[in-house]
């Protein structure tokens, strides 16, 4: 094939002039390219894996796969009984936990209590009836346990509450908290005009509000306290042995579930366009920086090529006096680029997916709103390999271009 055999010569030149080249100066290309492709992914992943550490704490200790919510216009789930049956009868089922929540005024501090001057001692906020047992299946919520332990179906008259609303811990939002309140200590929570006193079992503390900010006790006792059917819940939060099926279970659910006159929506449907759009604004600004890192590659590429080039000017000139088209000579030194960013990206890719992925999914990274984990897809990872081979072979070409249309006498003259 005789239209190859330019790309031969081409390739053979390049090979002998990186081969010939400084070992330092090949190792300080192939660094600056895995850098860039570094940045490139890296930067992007971890924005994005902000969004997807968020999406994945709410889905993994909250709504599970499938959550079931009144209908608009509707306070509860009217029929909980007879919609948990249908739930039980679903073959994927793993496990569900029924959600009870009631405002309620939350006192510690006072006067039958222990300590008598705090500040802060009555707060409004929200209690949530729930099965331990069931939760902690679904949801994990014995994961969150910062002091005391978790409450057992025997438990009497415990509650876990939420850092969120307990000065002593940074999780605390100003004004609305308590002071002093400890593991074993006594709040009184009063609801539907009904005052009872419950000891602190646990204490949670987590980066989701719906487990910070709120008092959870057992469902009998919160039926107690706000004089509740059980028939009447909030919430019910399911996961499914088998993710593939989400959609198709959700479906069947959701026809069933319109005689009890409620909503079903899978775990991404319940988050809402918040964290679609939070992904959306991370993947541009991440874009935009990678950008940055890449037009400093691709200059600092350029100008080692073209410092190359004019060392080796004379050295282009005879080449040209001999017979050697320009465009094998442009081809040798795009085959140096297109050398310099396949070693870079596989250095990169090497460093990406053997140490940094596992690395950030064993220890993600501690954000106020979500444990960040590195998000790349493949996908991603062939576009931003895709554009760093562009790149560089435009960092190659325009260079060896402005030396070669010189005039060859004046090349091997060094005029």
């Amino acid at each position: 094939m005789i239209f190859l055999k330019p790309f031969k010569i081409g390739f053979f030149l390049a090979y002998r002039q990186i081969k010939k080249a400084n070992f330092w100066v090949n190792v300080l290309i192939i660094f600056i390219m895995t850098v860039t492709f570094l940045n490139l992914v890296f930067i992007s992943g971890l924005l994005s894996g902000l969004v997807s550490g968020a999406s994945k704490d709410s889905r993994d200790h909250y709504s599970g796969d499938i959550i079931i919510t009144p209908n608009e216009g509707n306070i509860y789930i009217i029929g909980t009984n007879r919609l948990i049956e249908e739930i039980r009868a679903i073959p994927e089922l793993k496990s569900y936990s029924i959600r009870y929540f009631q405002g309620a005024q939350i006192e510690a501090g006072s006067s039958f209590f222990s300590q008598p001057n705090l500040k802060n001692n009555n707060i409004n906020g929200i209690i949530v009836g729930v099965n331990f047992g069931n939760e902690n299946k679904t949801t994990n919520l014995e994961k969150f346990i910062v002091a005391g332990d978790y409450i057992s179906e025997n438990s009497q008259n415990k509650v876990l509450i939420g850092s969120g609303l307990l000065k002593e811990y940074e999780s605390a939002i100003e004004g609305n908290i308590l002071e002093g309140v400890r593991v074993g200590d006594r709040i009184k929570i009063t609801a539907a005009e009904n005052p009872k006193e419950y000891i602190v079992g646990g204490i949670l503390k987590s980066k989701l509000s719906q487990i910070n900010n709120r008092v959870f006790l057992d469902t009998k006792q919160f039926v107690a306290l706000t004089g509740r059917s059980f028939q009447f819940s909030d919430e019910i939060a399911l996961t499914v042995s088998d993710p593939q099926k989400i959609d198709i279970i959700k479906d069947d659910l959701f026809i069933k579930a319109e005689m009890f006159d409620a909503k079903v929506e899978t775990w991404q449907e319940s988050q809402g366009q918040f964290f679609e759009d939070l992904s959306v604004t991370f993947t541009i600004l991440g874009a935009v920086i990678g950008a940055i890192g890449l037009s400093v590659a691709s200059v600092t590429l350029f100008i080692v090529i073209f410092i190359n080039a004019i060392s080796r000017e004379k050295y282009i000139g005879i080449l040209k006096g001999i017979g050697i088209r320009g465009f094998i000579i442009k081809c040798s030194y795009v085959f140096q680029s297109i050398f310099y960013a396949f070693i870079g990206s596989l250095m990169g890719l090497i460093l990406l997916y053997l140490f940094l992925v596992p690395y950030f999914e064993e220890n993600p990274i501690d954000f106020p709103f979500s444990d960040g984990i590195l998000d790349v897809t493949v996908e991603g990872v062939l576009l931003r390999v895709t554009i760093l081979f562009v790149s560089s072979i435009a960092a190659g070409l325009i260079p060896s271009h402005l030396i070669v249309k010189k005039n060859t006498i004046d090349s091997i003259l060094g005029r």
